[in-house]
């Protein structure tokens, strides 16, 4: 018999363990979904759901003045998915879904240009860089506006522009007081001592010191809602600012756009901010880095088509002065709920007995007030023996019940007269279908019907919200099914909770099983079970993720078992 040596021994040890913990996190918990056993606070969601409080904390040698701006949500790509207030604390609040794999999401300031790593977490602090002192703080995308390489339009509001005349106030101080100076007097100011004038290219230019940095401003009344644009020649390590503020005794910057020379920018050309009517033009050199021909303009422009006082270049409805900002839900990617309709007493937990597929459109004005959702929803299954309605009804932050949000809705939804803020979608499934099919069966198999409708936003200030997506008997209208988390509406029977196997109306089990499901998918429809095929059956991986309450196993529904399940897309 051949020997093995310890080291190749423990190799195969640690293979063997490593085998052995790979198929664990593989194989079935449980070999039916009754069977399943749940952290009790699971919700039953893959995806990512999350109500987020950012703060806002400025730096103390530039503290922005925020409130009224706003805080993005950015993709990978740079797209705006959620936009939220910021208000007097320097705080906005989102509500947003995700696909669990959804990543390199961001904050971002469009106020200054930063961004910062999204952080999935209930409270959340971003820190205001200081521009001037950190040499990484540089612009290099300006979000929403380009740099252009053409001279810039209009007048020329800067004093010794080309620095021909060598009166500049130096060792003035850091730049962050506009009251340091006079405003309109198209004089120079400068931190130090550490410059010189002297000639470049025949030319005289100012020049920073050999390894020395240097801040060199003026200050310049501008009118709100016009383009500003702001340039120079420029050689080595140079970039520009502009600090807007309220008015000339005002000490904290509403705003600031920079852009870093070096990058290959030429030019900031933006809009001046609606609540600014004071402008610091300045220029960060670092090291032998010199400008000339400065250039600073603020021609009036057509730049608010609709007058909503929201810039063209910001606005996503130019032309339409009630919306102004586009976001979507789910944030990113497709919402799916999958529906058992045998409530208050388990069904099969094939999860087929009503599948719809959604997403929405959500705008806001330039106030940040909800306007409209414009939602489409796919008929995706109807595998149920009981006919079912579909019905939306809308709660807050919280989930709880809120009042005077819904004025309006048209398209293929009616108010609900029984629900406050409810919508009734149909409540005849053969209402709605163009032809027969239910999606679970083969023979029955049809591409699903798709629905539209919009609701038009009352009085709400931007609160946040939640839709509540649900199913009810069509004879029975008080035996309503929804997600976990959310309670029946005013239209529910109450005397049917803790009856059958419901638990206090919470629409799960003792055990903690649901009655529907919720998934939010990137780039992909989920593949409901055929009739009668157990979630568990359809999906191997399915009892790790939910035993584990959602943390392990995240794609589960990217391996079926394909003999069971549905895909509509084929």
């Amino acid at each position: 018999m051949k020997k093995v040596s310890p080291l190749l021994a423990l190799i195969l040890v640690l293979a063997a363990c490593q085998k052995e913990n790979n198929d664990s996190n593989l194989a079935p918990v449980a070999t039916s979904f009754n069977e399943l056993s749940v952290p009790a606070n699971f919700n039953w969601t893959s995806g990512t759901k999350i109500m987020i409080n950012a703060r806002i904390n400025a730096n103390p040698q530039l503290p922005l003045n925020l409130e009224g701006s706003f805080l993005y949500v950015i993709n990978e790509a740079g797209e705006r998915v959620a936009l939220s207030k910021i208000n007097a604390n320097h705080q906005a609040k989102f509500n947003l879904s995700l696909p669990s794999e959804a990543k390199n999401y961001k904050f971002m300031l469009p106020a200054t240009g930063e961004e910062w790593p999204l952080e999935l977490k209930s409270e959340v602090n971003l820190n205001l860089a200081d521009p001037l002192d950190n040499p990484n703080f540089s612009q290099k995308k300006l979000y929403g506006k380009a740099a252009i390489s053409v001279s810039p339009p209009g007048t020329n509001i800067l004093g010794n522009a080309d620095f021909e005349n060598n009166i500049i106030y130096s060792n003035v101080g850091y730049p962050y007081d506009p009251t340091t100076g006079t405003v309109d007097d198209g004089k120079w100011y400068v931190t130090d001592n550490e410059w010189s004038q002297t000639n470049q290219n025949g030319s005289t230019v100012f020049k920073v010191d050999n390894n020395r940095w240097t801040h060199l401003w003026q200050f310049h009344t501008v009118n709100a809602g016009d383009s500003i644009h702001f340039t120079a020649d420029w050689g080595g390590t140079t970039r520009a600012f502009l600090f807007f503020y309220a008015d000339e005794n005002s000490k904290n910057p509403v705003s600031l756009q920079t852009i870093d020379f070096s990058n290959g920018n030429d030019v900031i050309s933006t809009i001046v901010p609606a609540n600014a009517t004071v402008v610091t033009a300045l220029f960060n050199l670092y090291d032998n880095a010199w400008i000339d021909n400065t250039f600073l303009s603020n021609p009036p422009a057509i730049t608010d088509s609709d007058n909503d006082g929201v810039a063209d270049n910001e606005d996503d409805f130019p032309n339409d002065p009630t919306r102004a900002y586009l976001s979507y839900y789910p944030s990113a990617g497709r919402q799916t709920i999958a529906f058992e309709d045998m409530w208050p007493v388990q069904g099969d937990y094939d999860f087929n007995d009503m599948v719809v597929s959604l997403d929405a459109e959500l705008t806001k004005d330039g106030d940040g007030n909800w306007v409209t959702a414009e939602y489409t929803i796919a008929l995706d299954a109807f595998g149920g023996g009981i006919e079912s309605g579909l019905a939306l009804r809308l709660t807050d932050g919280n989930k709880a019940a809120m009042s005077n949000i819904i004025a309006s809705v048209s398209g293929d939804a009616s108010l609900d007269p029984n629900v406050d803020n409810g919508l009734i979608i149909f409540s005849d499934p053969d209402d709605v279908r163009s032809e027969y099919y239910n999606n679970t069966e083969a023979g029955l198999i049809s591409t699903p019907d798709t629905l539209r409708f919009t609701i038009n936003f009352g009085t709400n200030n931007g609160a946040d919200f939640n839709p509540d997506f649900y199913i009810f008997h069509r004879l029975e209208r008080g035996r309503e099914i929804h997600l976990v988390g959310y309670s029946g509406t005013t239209a529910a029977d109450a005397s049917l909770y803790n009856t059958g196997d419901d638990v206090n109306g919470t629409y799960k089990t003792a055990a903690g099983l649901p009655w529907a499901m919720d998934l939010i998918l990137d780039g992909e429809n989920f593949k409901h079970p055929y009739e009668k095929v157990d979630m568990i059956s359809a999906y191997p991986q399915f009892s790790t993720w939910a035993s584990s309450g959602g943390n392990s196993n995240l794609d589960w529904f990217e391996n079926p078992s394909l003999s069971d399940i549905v895909d509509l897309l084929l």
